[in-house]
């Protein structure tokens, strides 16, 4: 039943329609129709300007309809790789959670992982992702606000030499020190970065 509904939200996603739910019953189709209607709910909408510059804007009333959206952020569902058109872009902006609205990283600190997943070696700003470890010991990332499950984060990001200095010194403070260190060098920093490992259908791009 989870394959089926999997496969059903993922077509629907591609073509737009909310008919995935059609058909498909038990726990797992009532939870994603359970979740669609909690984003479709309207609150009042209240911008803060962040430290990068731009807005984030708290709307949790946002939501979205997408299926797949849903199965990934509130089902936990992994989409499959190299599908997201967000692992392809190359304009500066910010990622917003596709269900609350709330800034979670910007295309500064975006990268090509070559994972098939869009990646990010650091968040916009303190507190807007959530970190858990998992029963296999995999990091899961949330969205700190409405607790959407984004992807999860690895040790295997970009080298610290290849990154600007000045981003590097806006890394917030709440983002986990998790990187590679390198046996070789006697400073006490990370040879290597986090890998954000988000699945595109958990965000939007603005």
């Amino acid at each position: 039943m989870r394959a089926l509904l999997t496969g059903l939200l993922f077509c629907a996603a591609i073509h737009g329609e909310c008919s995935a739910f059609a058909g498909v019953t038990g726990e797992a189709a009532a939870a994603a129709q359970g979740a669609a209607c909690r984003s479709s709910r309207r609150h009042t909408t209240k911008s803060n300007e962040l430290d990068d510059g731009s807005t984030d804007t708290d709307n949790s009333g946002a939501g979205t309809w997408n299926p797949l959206s849903l199965a990934v952020l509130r089902l936990g569902f992994t989409e499959p790789a190299w599908t997201s058109p967000l692992n392809y872009q190359k304009a500066e902006g910010v990622y917003k959670c596709a269900s609350c609205g709330t800034a979670l990283f910007s295309s500064n600190g975006k990268f090509d992982s070559g994972s098939g997943w869009p990646s990010f070696w650091k968040t916009v700003s303190s507190g807007r992702v959530e970190l858990k470890k998992e029963w296999d010991g995999r990091i899961e990332c949330k969205c700190q606000k409405c607790k959407g499950h984004l992807g999860h984060v690895f040790p295997d990001g970009p080298q610290r030499g290849s990154l600007d200095a000045m981003e590097l010194a806006t890394i917030p403070e709440t983002d986990p020190q998790i990187g590679y260190k390198d046996q070789n060098d006697s400073d006490s920093s990370f040879s290597r970065m986090p890998r954000y490992c988000v699945n595109g259908a958990a965000m939007k791009f603005e």
